[in-house]
């Protein structure tokens, strides 16, 4: 495919691009990747030091860049992190007396972006990239100038492919309005003071694929991050990432390339970076489910316990003066206390974390799981180490009381339709690179049986339809006008006419919902009392961490040691 493009938007600031940019941040290679409502300040900082000195060792200072800046690098740290991505349009026409939007980056208390010692982690909150989605280049740029003096570059998503981002046509769904994109680009690149990077999803055609990053970088974009998925490979259509591809990006352009995909243990960092040749390495879920990830394989806490890393990342929340929402705490532990979480007879555990209002609730619920899995702990004693990973399936088997990545289980394609056999690698499979174990979570999913219907079929639908075909279909069947059928179940109606499977699943899902406002309602009737022991609490971790820092020893480490000590 023929390329026309255009010469390259000329900055109106002196500034550093591509590998003289790399290099003055310190030449990330394990990076954190923007997740919404996730990548939040606190968990930044967790996923920059995942564990105390004591136990991680000791951290080091990167060699002086260029223009004399040294970075601290913290074992098995990120050496970037990205913020959860933030709509430009409501942050630019947010008024505040600072001139940032608090609710989605804080500039009041001057912590987002900070180069000191933060919440007891040397270095701070950098380097950092802040990302954007937008769909107008004004503002886009309104946006990134409130933050360009607190970040190290302003990041576009061309990468979102969920239902929001189609209904506000922004991310992936920008992927074929390539002037638009150009435009968005070029605007950050020609004004900013500090360079712009774009984060993309694969075009289904790997001609265009080539092209559309060489669009990229010729429209100013500094550090290209390439998520090895089409926008079609979402939920239970997700897949492997196709790392080849990411190599075919790589070896196209010539400014650094991070790659995303496929990252579920720490094995999985540097062969990604040896099959693809890129330069770092970014993590979305791994890093969710294990926020030590990029400690080394070899590391004798590469898998630490999973109640250690929630203690210390609502440590680091207490300790923080920026604040941290509710739903970002309780979406962290619902992550990474899963393994427990699922095995629980009940939901009682779950219930409670979702109910709790603050930190100090937060942490009762993991003491409770403590309880729960210190018998498993005090079995497997201090010599624990994880198991390696099966090369049959390409995962490792790990106990319940550690860090570890989820897995999707593997669904049914169909009523009629064997299930796929894991120990077979399929065509996404090798796509992954030529030594990619065959990692069976890759699903085979049929479509609704409506040849017209766009959804896929539920797993456990009798029918294989979803759940408004699975409705009309009864309904016709119990004698209702097929057109009738169809238009009252698409309008949401024959409300508990589908299948059994379908209906106990809304029943749940209503519920859940029910819970929620329940709980949503009863903190908002809490207001005072919340605030009295959020500032409690706030002292409570800064004194820990004061202490700490003078040579004490931490809760967090006592934790620790105590949970791996027989």
């Amino acid at each position: 495919m023929d390329l026309d493009l255009p010469a390259p938007p000329v900055s109106k600031k002196q500034k550093l691009g591509g590998y003289d940019f790399y290099r003055s941040i310190g030449s990330p290679r394990y990076v954190v990747a923007p997740m919404v409502d996730q990548s939040e300040l606190a968990w930044r900082m967790l996923s920059r030091a995942p564990l105390p000195s004591s136990l991680a060792g000791p951290s080091t200072i990167t060699p002086p860049t260029p223009e004399g800046r040294t970075y601290t690098r913290h074992t098995g740290g990120a050496d970037l992190c990205y913020t959860p991505m933030i709509h430009a349009k409501i942050f630019a026409s947010s008024k505040t007396k600072s001139k940032g939007s608090d609710g989605q980056f804080d500039v009041t208390h001057g912590e987002e972006g900070a180069e000191d010692l933060l919440a007891g982690i040397e270095g701070g909150d950098r380097p950092l990239f802040v990302q954007f989605c937008a769909n107008d280049p004004d503002q886009l740029l309104a946006a990134a100038k409130k933050v360009e003096a607190h970040c190290d570059a302003v990041d576009i998503n061309f990468g979102c492919p969920q239902g929001i981002a189609k209904r506000g046509n922004y991310g992936a769904f920008l992927q074929d309005d390539w002037d638009l994109i150009q435009k968005l680009v070029g605007t950050l690149h020609t004004n900013l003071s500090i360079p712009v990077t774009a984060k993309f999803r694969l075009h289904p055609d790997p001609v265009r694929t080539i092209a559309y990053a060489k669009m990229l970088e010729a429209a100013g974009a500094q550090i290209l991050t390439v998520h090895g998925r089409t926008r079609e490979m979402k939920g239970q259509f997700t897949g492997l990432a196709d790392w080849e591809m990411i190599k075919k990006v790589k070896e196209a352009v010539s400014v650094p390339v991070f790659a995303n995909g496929n990252v579920l243990y720490g094995e999985d960092v540097e062969r990604c970076l040896e099959l693809t040749g890129c330069d770092g390495v970014m993590s979305a879920e791994g890093n969710l489910s294990n926020p030590a990830l990029f400690l080394p394989p070899s590391h004798p806490h590469a898998h630490p316990s999973m109640t250690v890393l929630a203690h210390r990342y609502l440590d680091i929340v207490a300790s923080l003066r920026t604040p941290t929402g509710n739903s970002a705490m309780k979406s962290h532990l619902f992550r990474l206390l899963k393994p427990v979480l699922d095995k629980q007879p009940d939901e009682t555990l779950r219930i409670e974390i979702a109910k709790s209002r603050d930190v100090e609730e937060l942490r009762a619920v993991v003491r409770t799981i403590e309880g729960i899995l210190k018998p498993d702990v005090d079995a497997a004693g201090p010599s624990w180490r994880p198991p390696p990973i099966d090369p049959k399936t390409g995962y490792r088997d790990l106990p319940t009381w550690v860090a570890q990545p989820y897995i999707r289980p593997l669904p049914t394609s169909g009523p009629s339709d064997p299930a796929p056999d894991p120990s077979e690698a399929t065509a996404a499979t090798s796509a992954a690179g030529p030594s990619s174990p065959p990692r069976s979570y890759l699903p085979t999913i049929s479509r609704c049986i409506n040849p017209s219907c766009p959804h896929s079929a539920a797993t456990k639908c009798p029918h294989g339809a979803c759940l408004t075909h699975c409705r009309s279909l009864l309904a016709t069947r119990g004698g209702m006008d097929e057109a009738q059928a169809e238009k009252e179940a698409s309008e949401g109606g024959l409300v508990g006419k589908g299948c059994e499977e379908h209906e106990a699943k809304v029943r749940a899902r209503e519920e859940r919902m029910a819970q929620k406002r329940k709980h949503a309602k009863e903190a908002r009737g809490s207001g005072t009392e919340k605030e009295k022991r959020r500032k409690t609490v706030h002292a409570e971790g800064k004194a820990g961490w004061n202490a700490s820092l003078h040579g004490e020893a931490g809760n967090e480490e006592e934790r620790f040691m105590a949970g791996l000590a027989s």
